[in-house]
């Protein structure tokens, strides 16, 4: 059970840390900008401008998954407790509990449905239902 939801919060991190480097990616390139692209004459797949595009065609891909199984989210609550506190870190614990008016313990409860919404519509398979039940309740 504990296993499940630190899978789902590195699914989560991962995306985090994804975002972030996609984003000093892109910031570097821009800086770097050349007028010119350099056209590399060759007979293999090793291009490395292809590679290049292909890798970032590939991260925008993760985050477009990532973000869609949070979008799919039902409950805003939900999407906010995924996106602006586990993600973002923009709230903590207690300043969600204070917007929702809401205890400590049912705060965790509302993080651990989020996490299994999230992870129902990402794709992460989980044993069972008991398993949600399990993680209502932890």
């Amino acid at each position: 059970m504990k296993n499940d939801i630190k899978i789902i919060r590195q699914v989560l991190k991962s995306y985090a840390q994804l975002k972030e480097d996609l984003e000093l990616l892109n910031a570097r390139e821009s800086i770097m900008k050349s007028p010119t692209v350099p056209i590399v004459a060759g007979h293999s797949n090793l291009n490395h401008i292809e590679n290049k595009f292909v890798h970032h065609a590939n991260l925008i891909n993760k985050l477009y998954q990532v973000e869609t199984a949070i979008n799919k989210i039902d409950d805003s609550r939900y999407q906010t407790i995924i996106y602006e506190y586990i993600v973002n870190k923009k709230y903590n614990r207690q300043e969600l509990c204070d917007m929702y008016k809401i205890d400590l313990r049912n705060f965790n409860r509302m993080k651990n449905q989020a996490l299994y919404e999230f992870a129902k519509n990402y794709g992460i398979n989980l044993p069972s239902d008991e398993m949600k039940d399990d993680l209502m309740y932890s």
